[in-house]
């Protein structure tokens, strides 16, 4: 994952959202932050409900 993938989906108007993210990788994001800047959500249709 690139938080550039992140820079050019807003660049384009469009959201890009993580979802069913592993612990591990949920405290790696937390720990460096990157989940203040992406959006994680627990499961694929909570993710839908709110970008959707």
């Amino acid at each position: 994952m690139r938080l550039g993938a992140w820079r050019q989906a807003g660049d384009s108007g469009a959201v890009l959202v993580l979802a069913c993210v592993a612990d591990p990788l949920r405290r790696i994001l937390q720990m460096t932050g990157v989940d203040q800047v992406l959006r994680v959500y627990e499961t694929v249709t909570d993710a839908e409900a709110v970008a959707g």
